[in-house]
């Protein structure tokens, strides 16, 4: 057992050293596994303490370290050199599939230029109308806008009646600050005359409403916000407020 360890401990450190890999530095030139051994020194301590019968068995052994490694060193090279060989297909193979690609990838950029260039031409045609399109766009809102304002009277008269105050309100201070930018149209003049009339009895029913002392607090507030908002004066509607709110508790 203990020979057999020592033959695997040459074998281990030859392949080391023909690897370049580290070989322990201790022993001498007789040593057979050290970095400084030297072949005639060696033979020359064999001859010296050893008789004919050591010496072939010697000789025996290393003979069949060395076929043994030469055996281990030719299965090396044969399996390194299928590696080689499988790494050369695997390399050729990409080779192949790289050139195989190159048509279909010079095509691919061609189509992708044409598509480019397409869409280039089609931004250049489409710029003029699509500036036009947005000033069409800028009318169309205007327009929108003025015909909300033209029919700002019958939307007044319409909550009027219904009673929906707030509403009315909301409609005439929303739409005051175009009819003021173009009082000087006569179209908007009349559509101001015609909304002040019908704001007009709004704030008849108001002035009503906040007078009243049978009507309910939230209402009477909201008399009182809703003449504000149309103009009325702060002294006048704050007076009827505080009088019927005094009347109320009072009574």
């Amino acid at each position: 057992a203990a020979a057999a360890e020592q033959h695997r401990l040459r074998v281990r450190q030859r392949f080391s050293g023909f690897y370049d890999l580290s070989v322990h530095q201790s022993g001498g030139a007789t040593d057979i596994d050290g970095a400084h051994f030297e072949a005639e020194a060696y033979v020359g301590q064999m001859l010296k303490h050893k008789g004919l019968p050591e010496l072939v068995a010697k000789s025996n052994e290393l003979s069949g370290e060395i076929k043994e490694l030469d055996s281990d060193m030719q299965m090396l090279v044969y399996e390194n050199y299928n590696k080689f060989i499988a790494a050369t297909d695997t390399i050729q193979l990409m080779k192949e599939k790289v050139e195989s690609l190159g048509p279909d990838l010079a095509r691919l950029a061609a189509s992708v230029h044409d598509i480019t260039t397409t869409s280039s031409n089609i931004n250049s045609n489409l710029a003029d109308r699509r500036v036009r399109i947005q000033k069409l766009n800028g009318v169309r809102r205007l327009l929108k806008k003025l015909s909300i304002i033209f029919e700002l009277p019958t939307r007044l008269n319409r909550a009027v009646e219904l009673d929906a105050c707030a509403e009315a309100v909301k409609y005439w201070t929303s739409s005051l600050p175009v009819i003021r930018a173009y009082s000087h149209v006569p179209a908007f003049k009349a559509v101001s005359g015609e909304s002040e009339a019908i704001l007009s009895k709004l704030r008849s029913k108001l002035r009503l409403r906040l007078s009243s002392p049978d009507t309910p607090p939230d209402d009477h507030h909201e008399a009182a916000s809703l003449l504000l908002q149309l103009g009325e004066a702060l002294p006048e509607v704050r007076e009827e407020y505080i009088k019927v709110r005094r009347a109320r508790l009072e009574g």
